[in-house]
């Protein structure tokens, strides 16, 4: 979008001077940030802020019991292929998404989350199923190795389902409290 403006120059003789409406070259650096910064992370009202707080702290306070218990990292020792540390670190993602209000990329992470469930569990599957062979049930120590097998490969299946449904619940529940949305 262009304006043409008159000018006078010397001489009496007119020059249309063409001026090009660029509203961000004229305002500066700080004010460029600041309406970034309201794109990514919109101004937060304090309602939803508290009621984030609120939902999440009660949350943490599950995840403080579950520490209490010695619960807290049994799925990440149990997990030899290290699908729980992602899994954990997609839901964080989520949770930022959440307080950013960016609910199209809540529901993508809480999809996200139920498949790399899925994916830990045929992983489990697959790690159990490749040491087990009919030619080691001969002698008490094949079998013991056939046992820490399955043991290695269940806790992957298990745990990896169980932190991606918990994530996405958790995620969920977020979602549709917060801002009436569906994951």
């Amino acid at each position: 979008m262009s304006l043409m403006r008159a000018k006078p120059v010397v001489g009496a003789s007119v020059v249309a001077e063409v001026e090009l409406a660029k509203p961000h070259e004229a305002m500066g650096v700080r004010e460029q940030q600041r309406k970034l910064a309201r794109v990514f992370w919109p101004k937060a009202e304090a309602g939803f802020v508290a009621r984030f707080a609120v939902l999440n702290l009660i949350g943490a306070a599950l995840i403080a019991a579950a520490w209490a218990e010695g619960l807290l990292f049994k799925p990440f020792a149990a997990d030899s292929s290290g699908m729980c540390y992602l899994i954990t670190a997609l839901f964080a993602w989520g949770l930022a998404c959440c307080l950013r209000r960016d609910w199209q990329s809540v529901r993508w992470v809480g999809n996200a989350l139920v498949y790399l469930g899925m994916v830990g569990t045929v992983l489990g599957l697959i790690i159990t199923v490749s040491d087990l062979s009919a030619d080691k049930a001969e002698s008490f120590e094949s079998f013991r190795q056939i046992v820490t097998s399955i043991y290695v490969g269940s806790g992957t299946a298990l745990y990896t389902n169980l932190l991606a449904c918990i994530g996405y619940l958790w995620l969920g529940t977020n979602a549709h409290l917060l801002a009436r949305q569906e994951v």
